[in-house]
């Protein structure tokens, strides 16, 4: 067998503790009020994706987004209205390629070229960017359950789970 030996560590710890857990959950910052100010450059279906968006956060109780993350949030809006706008165009014309005039071969007759189809890649890249900064805004479940239960179960008073996480099996 070639390489390196593994190298082991007996102070390493493996598993973060409890009191670690708890630490990084207070440390969090949890706003309790958010004024999510539109920006006046929105267009009316960005800001259709806006008024969503804030009401979603403004319904969380503790929501870890607050009035500094309005440029992604308006990202967001333009990567879901690109989208959407890329979607309606494959409705109406779905082919994976496009046949274009490129002029004239040597006998008169004329040439064709195969191009992509423009939205297919413009619906990817953009869904692909609003699926990212949905992940960073928390509208994800991963994100949620990343952020901690607190967050996760952001409506409860109590959490359930609470009392299981800091239970010491002694």
């Amino acid at each position: 067998m070639a390489g390196r030996l593994p190298s082991i560590t007996p102070d390493k710890k493996l598993h973060r503790s409890n009191e670690e857990l708890r630490d990084r959950n207070e440390e969090t910052p949890i706003y309790q009020r958010q004024e999510f100010k539109m920006p006046r450059t929105l267009t009316k279906e960005e800001r259709k994706v806006w008024k969503f968006l804030v009401q979603v956060f403004r319904e969380t109780v503790n929501c870890r987004v607050s009035d500094a993350d309005v440029d992604m949030m308006v990202l967001y809006c333009r990567a879901k209205v690109a989208t959407d706008e890329a979607d309606a165009a494959l409705k109406e014309d779905p082919r994976a390629y496009l046949v274009y005039e490129c002029g004239e071969d040597k006998d008169g007759n004329p040439k064709y070229v195969l191009k992509a189809n423009p939205n297919i890649k413009k619906r990817n890249d953009n869904a692909a960017l609003c699926i990212r900064l949905a992940d960073q805004l928390g509208l994800s479940p991963q994100a949620r359950a990343r952020a901690g239960l607190k967050a996760a179960n952001a409506k409860r008073k109590d959490d359930p789970f609470r009392k299981m996480m800091q239970r010491k099996d002694d």
